[in-house]
């Protein structure tokens, strides 16, 4: 035989199912709040993220622009010209064998990079940033050795008139050269 149930133990469980609904979406409610003001803080913080991407940009050592190719062939062109190195470059020049002119590439090329990584890269701690120094490395380099040849082709009479004392001229010319650019490079980087 089934169970009676009155009323009043309806109505009593009716009361206590919509206390707990009641509090349940008190409840709810307050989440809402939380989520609603993390949401807004998640919001400033991404404003606040752009500001800072946009006040940093990229590192100044990173990039190459027509800027740093003028500044690095002025400083060369101080570096070759200045003293008048070039005249001592060309009397070196006579002096010295093709195997030795040859040698001083790479050693200009590894003296510029041993001058920017100890005045410049050094501090930098971000690896992505210190392994752009080869790429600058290498066009402050060519921009040195074309400076070269445009200083002894303006002030040496007899350059171009061999090939491999033209070649030797260049090569006793570039270390200054590659000094030179290196230096003004790295003018005014932070």
């Amino acid at each position: 035989m089934p169970k009676k149930v009155s009323l009043e133990s309806i109505n009593r469980k009716l009361d206590l199912l919509l206390k707990g609904e009641k509090k349940e979406l008190k409840e709810e409610g307050i989440v809402e709040k939380e989520e609603a003001s993390e949401l807004k803080k998640l919001r400033e913080l991404e404003i606040f993220e752009k500001e800072i991407v946009k006040d940093v940009g990229e590192h100044p050592l990173q990039k190459l622009t027509y800027k740093d190719i003028a500044k690095g062939s002025i400083g060369a062109f101080i570096g070759v010209a200045a003293h008048y190195s070039f005249v001592y470059g060309v009397k070196v020049a006579a002096e010295i064998d093709v195997a030795r002119a040859s040698l001083l590439f790479p050693i200009s090329y590894i003296f510029g990079g041993v001058f920017m990584y100890m005045t410049g890269f050094r501090r930098i701690k971000d690896p992505r940033i210190v392994s752009f120094l080869p790429v600058r490395l290498t066009i402050l380099y060519l921009v040195a050795i074309i400076t070269a040849v445009l200083v002894l082709w303006l002030f040496s009479p007899e350059f171009f008139h061999d090939f491999w004392t033209t070649y030797k001229q260049i090569a006793t010319v570039t270390l200054s050269a590659v000094i030179g650019a290196c230096t003004a490079d790295l003018v005014g980087k932070e």
